[in-house]
């Protein structure tokens, strides 16, 4: 018995360590997905509204790199040229 609770104990630090260790990339992925989802409805909205953004995987990558003030230019860009 008192070896399985010691296994479940190094289990549960490993674990912990692990979720530390991996925490700040993950809020990175966290942040990227959520701008790339906003954008996406955002250029989704756009595009119902007569502007002249496509939603692909370029204009996605944008608004997960550039948020908001990205998709906005991509809406300005489209409307000057």
């Amino acid at each position: 018995m008192g070896e399985y609770v010691m296994a479940c104990a190094i289990f549960v630090c490993l674990f912990a360590l692990a979720l530390i260790a991996l925490a700040k990339p993950l809020r990175v992925f966290l942040r990227l997905g959520l701008s790339a989802v906003a954008g996406g409805c955002v250029l989704f909205l756009g595009k119902g509204l007569g502007a002249a953004v496509g939603v692909n995987a370029a204009t996605l990558l944008v608004s997960a790199l550039l948020g908001m003030p990205g998709v906005a230019g991509m809406f300005a860009l489209s409307f000057l040229l």
